[in-house]
């Protein structure tokens, strides 16, 4: 097998290997990786092979490999902890606000309710203390009315008792004054002619 095949596989390694969730971290196999890796360095030139140093470090590479990934883990593990925590008390609190909401709704309706029924019973209650002050304001019109026609009649009454007793003084005043002048004018003709009798005998 050429060493290119060699360097794709080792890349498949990496591709193949699962990734760490809310990351760009993949879990690779590292004893996979370097079993990979070996076959590729043995196709590599001698100079090339004096790498192989590293291979002496596979064990502590592979801890330490491992420790990281472990780490990123538990990282990833506590990021999706604290957002599903998250999420669960968004969601909580959603649903807490929506059943504050129906309940100020509610009571929004409740008090609108109460509103309309207040004004309406205002709205009543006015109507009838209207026409009760527009009857009063009639039954006292009319009763002002009747007892000025009263008094009207009353004065006019009195007025004419009194002008018919003037006009009978006025005409017994006449007829005394009549009267009167009669008597003179008889008295004043008798005297006369008694005057012309002394005449005629003297």
């Amino acid at each position: 097998m050429s060493i290119y095949k060699l360097i794709d596989r080792l890349g498949l390694v990496v591709e193949e290997s699962p990734s760490v969730p809310w990351s760009s971290y993949k879990l690779v196999n590292i004893e996979k990786f370097y079993d990979q890796l070996e076959l590729v360095m043995s196709k590599l030139p001698q100079e090339i092979k004096d790498a192989t140093s590293i291979l002496s470090q596979k064990e502590e590479i592979i801890s330490q490999a491992q420790s990281k990934a472990e780490k990123v883990l538990k990282e990833a593990q506590k990021q999706s902890d604290e957002l599903m925590e998250n999420t669960q008390y968004k969601v909580d609190k959603m649903v807490k606000d929506s059943e504050i909401l129906k309940k100020i709704e509610q009571e929004a309706e409740k008090i609108k309710r109460s509103i309309l029924q207040e004004a309406e019973e205002i709205r009543l209650r006015a109507l009838k203390e209207s026409e009760e002050m527009r009857n009063k304001a009639y039954e006292e019109s009319e009763s002002t009315r009747v007892g000025a026609d009263n008094y009207a009649e009353s004065i006019l009454t009195s007025l004419d008792q009194d002008l018919t007793n003037a006009l009978s003084i006025i005409r017994n005043g006449q007829k005394h004054i009549s009267s009167s002048k009669s008597n003179s004018n008889r008295f004043q003709s008798t005297q006369s002619n008694g005057r012309d009798k002394e005449a005629a005998i003297l």
